[in-house]
């Protein structure tokens, strides 16, 4: 409980980026309106109604992953700092190498080193260790035959104490083990 407790307080305040990711939301809906009445003036001149529907769809998804992309940014820049261009920049080389495209690479590494930052862990290793877990999901994510996404919470949830998820892999990271793992690495401080 103690330990939560500490975690909660040092959470970095995100309620600035949530009111302009609110902000540029109601935008989003007013373009979407204006796009789909645009299109469907178009359609009726054209006298087409089947491809609307769909030109909307891809007009929906298209600004969604925008959105998304804009709240990760923010996300990835306030954890990272001045180190966020090279989490950047490693992001955008993970789509051919490992299948995991920009976004949810930035989503990943971001959301890991919030966490890890939290722990107490910062600067360079805090960045390192990002990257490398976000390396480590898509590794398992093949092993396993799961999604990126799904093995991203599984190793969350392991960081944060909820070992349930990765035990189902066969994975123990209960106290004893890591423990046991820690003194066979010749650690000896908790």
């Amino acid at each position: 409980w103690l330990s939560l407790t500490s975690l909660l307080e040092e959470v970095p305040d995100f309620s600035g980026i949530k009111q302009e990711i609110d902000k540029t939301q109601k935008q989003f809906k007013g373009f979407q309106l204006n796009l789909k009445n645009g299109l469907k003036a178009i359609g009726k001149m054209a006298g087409i109604t089947l491809g609307t529907k769909a030109l909307v769809d891809f007009g929906k998804a298209a600004i969604k992953t925008s959105s998304d992309l804009e709240e990760i940014q923010n996300v990835t820049d306030t954890v990272f700092k001045d180190m966020a261009k090279d989490v950047d920049e490693f992001s955008k080389t993970l789509i051919e190498s490992h299948g995991i495209g920009e976004l949810s690479a930035k989503k990943y590494a971001s959301y890991m080193g919030a966490m890890l930052k939290s722990s107490g862990i910062s600067g360079q290793a805090m960045k390192e260790m990002s990257k490398d877990l976000t390396l480590l999901t898509a590794d398992m994510a093949s092993f396993y035959n799961l999604e990126t996404e799904e093995m991203f919470q599984k190793i969350m949830s392991g960081m944060s104490g909820a070992t349930m998820p990765l035990k189902k892999l066969g994975i123990n990271m209960n106290i004893a083990a890591l423990e046991a793992f820690a003194m066979s690495q010749g650690i000896e401080k908790s």
